[in-house]
């Protein structure tokens, strides 16, 4: 006499087995903070700085942004705020995000006496690695549009940041 083994109809089978791979997947964070440190050039003008972003994903290829950063300046009692929203595209390659964007914001620069207040316009590369428990490292270049009329010029700000997803 031969054991029989009982096996389950093959549409249960079907509906267990996609079960278990949606439990087992997981969820994409929609939203990251990041505290970053920062450097800008012209070099001579500009020392380091720093600032943070609140990061919304959407579909893991599209993103928007606010950024908030401060630089100090070379010269005493001169510095950059500066409140940007950004939009970029990047795709999701396993842990690893490249991306580009654009963004506009204002600007208040800082100056022994006086002050000087605008817009600008952002042009930015970067790359994040993700890691599990949402920690995030980041890396941004921005190409900065500030107007002629700003009293100490900045080209081009750069960062490194480290932040988490949720």
């Amino acid at each position: 006499m031969r054991a029989e083994t009982r096996r389950l109809p093959s549409p249960l089978r079907a509906l267990l087995l996609a079960g278990l791979l949606v439990a087992s997947a997981r969820a994409a964070a929609p939203a990251e903070v990041t505290a970053f440190l920062s450097g800008a050039s012209p070099g001579e003008a500009w020392s380091r700085g720093y600032g943070g972003v609140l990061t919304i994903t959407l579909f893991n290829i599209v993103g928007g942004e606010i950024e908030g950063a401060w630089q100090g300046a070379e010269l005493p009692s001169t510095s950059l705020f500066t409140l940007s929203a950004k939009a970029y595209v990047g795709p999701s390659i396993g842990r690893f995000v490249p991306y580009g964007g654009l963004g506009a914001g204002v600007y208040r620069e800082s100056l022994p006496g006086s002050s000087d207040t605008g817009t600008l316009g952002l042009i930015f590369v970067g790359a994040k690695l993700k890691f599990p428990f949402g920690l995030v490292l980041r890396g941004e270049y921005q190409w900065v549009d500030l107007p002629l009329a700003a009293p100490v010029g900045l080209d081009r700000r750069y960062f490194f940041g480290l932040g988490l997803g949720f």
